[in-house]
């Protein structure tokens, strides 16, 4: 039995260096994101680095989003984790492709999604 899927992705080549340093659009994006696909949001952390860079992580009652920036090499870390049985990776390839939208990064880059089982 799944127990959901795992989407993580390495970002790179990002040409919107405004996003990739700014913590408060990335948690309007993240925002946008949990609003779309009816993520509950139980708790947000974030923590910036000097003199770039920040790490913002939600806590979801399906399980949680985190994002590390690493704007001196134009790349950013996501992790997506939901319980939510999905049919197939579709909803999580549409998250993607609005984040490589957001970010405006090379759209043949394609995340890695994983199928977590509990057996």
């Amino acid at each position: 039995m799944s127990s959901g899927k795992h989407m993580i992705c390495d970002i790179k080549d990002i040409k919107n260096h405004q996003l990739l340093n700014d913590p408060k659009q990335i948690t309007r994006l993240l925002d946008y994101i949990c609003q779309t696909y009816d993520y509950t949001i139980l708790q947000k952390s974030a923590y910036e680095f000097a003199p770039q860079g920040f790490t913002t992580i939600y806590l979801l009652s399906e399980s949680h989003i985190s994002i590390h920036t690493f704007p001196e090499k134009n790349y950013a870390a996501i992790d997506i984790y939901t319980c939510r049985q999905y049919p197939d990776n579709q909803v999580y390839l549409e998250i993607y492709n609005y984040l490589i939208q957001q970010f405006h990064a090379d759209p043949t880059q394609q995340p890695t999604i994983i199928d977590r089982n509990f057996t």
